[in-house]
């Protein structure tokens, strides 16, 4: 009719997307398709997105009756509205009923937590009378970054149009903390590019703005390059870099990783010298290397010495003395040992049907995930004492 046609109806009808409880399928849903069709012709939503159910800690459903019901509005209160956000939305798939635990909160709270840190560094690195130019990746670890922002916003934007809502906020979450806190951001206090660390500022929060939206425009507002609201602005557009470099820095990181685990895993807390056989990505990144692998020195050599690291394509050593070795050696033995006999009990907890069926949703979830960080660990030891006999 003419009135339906110059009213709200017009304007919000039909819409893309319903979203609601599994429950409400037959008893909702059902019953709004029929009377839109009934009243218009017209169905009223493309898609329905069935959420689950959120369940408490011990996968009960909350009811004022048991006394289990989680207030939202104190969880806001003592740690913030995107953090609640972020530990709805991580590891909740559609159509599930999942338990809610706390801890997915206090992840969100120290995800915040860590935007503002970045944020604080590279506004700290720019000053206040920075003014951004044309963002141009120069290092190796500029080309990485740019690459790792565009797979994560490539992941962001099909997930998001897929519904995956916590597949799009993990890749956020890994991309910003792992991609550019973790790595980025420690690369680039020895390299002068203040216009491309602006720039991957300002992409991190328009990628996490959907998912934490007060945060990443309070940042965005105090920056002081902004004069608009980060709301307003357009979703990130990828600059040029090249696939090349970037894989460069990936070498580098495995090779920063790899001394970092065996250093650590070392029964004396030292810095040790790196030795190398010649090697070109080496031996242009030596700095680089010797920072964030936290190395006494970093020297090129002719003979084997100390203990072999696990790298493919590249001849390394960490120049270890003979009696730490054999420390190492025990240690990693007896490690070994104990990491098996973890792995046979959460082994022979999940292979209990008893426990699987009655036991709480999150506490199976949890056993398995430590069955696989302990047979990961397993195959980590294990590989560290062949790198030792070859040593």
């Amino acid at each position: 009719t003419d009135a339906l046609e110059h009213n709200d109806l017009s304007r919000f009808f039909p819409t893309d997307l319903m979203e609601t409880g599994t429950d409400l399928l037959d008893r909702w849903i059902a019953r709004m398709i029929m009377l839109s069709l009934y009243v218009t012709g017209e169905v009223p939503f493309k898609d329905v997105y069935l959420h689950g159910m959120v369940l408490d800690e011990h996968s009960q459903k909350m009811s004022k009756s048991k006394g289990n019901v989680v207030n939202p509005m104190d969880l806001v209160a003592k740690y913030g509205s995107d953090a609640l956000r972020l530990g709805l939305i991580a590891s909740r798939s559609p159509g599930q009923n999942q338990a809610f635990t706390v801890d997915r909160v206090i992840a969100g709270r120290n995800f915040c937590n860590k935007l503002w840190n970045v944020a604080r560094f590279v506004e700290n690195k720019l000053g206040d009378s920075y003014q951004p130019a044309r963002p141009m990746a120069k290092s190796i670890a500029d080309h990485w970054i740019v690459g790792e922002l565009a797979s994560a916003k490539e992941t962001i934007e099909r997930t998001l149009a897929d519904y995956r809502y916590a597949e799009a906020s993990d890749a956020m979450y890994h991309v910003i903390w792992d991609s550019v806190a973790d790595w980025y951001i420690e690369a680039s206090k020895d390299q002068e590019n203040p216009d491309l660390l602006a720039w991957v500022l300002d992409t991190v929060l328009k990628l996490a703005h959907p998912f934490a939206p007060f945060v990443t425009e309070t940042i965005w507002q105090t920056l002081p390059w902004h004069t608009s609201l980060l709301i307003n602005t357009e979703w990130p557009t990828i600059i040029a870099y090249d696939e090349i470099a970037s894989a460069e820095l990936q070498q580098l990181q495995k090779i920063i990783s790899e001394a970092r685990f065996v250093a650590t895993s070392l029964p004396n807390n030292d810095r040790y010298e790196m030795l190398y056989y010649a090697d070109t990505l080496i031996d242009d990144n030596k700095e680089l290397i010797s920072r964030l692998a936290k190395l006494k020195a970093i020297n090129q050599t002719e003979a084997a010495k100390g203990l072999r690291l696990a790298l493919a394509n590249h001849d390394v050593w960490l120049n270890v003395p003979e009696k730490t070795l054999d420390e190492h050696r025990e240690n990693l033995e007896m490690r070994l040992g104990a990491t098996r006999q973890e792995i046979g009990i959460l082994e022979g907890r999940l292979s209990n049907e008893n426990y699987v069926k009655k036991a709480p949703e999150a506490l199976v979830e949890e056993s398995k995930k430590h069955l696989k960080e302990k047979q990961a660990l397993a195959k980590r030891l294990l590989q560290e004492l062949e790198i030792l006999k070859q040593s």
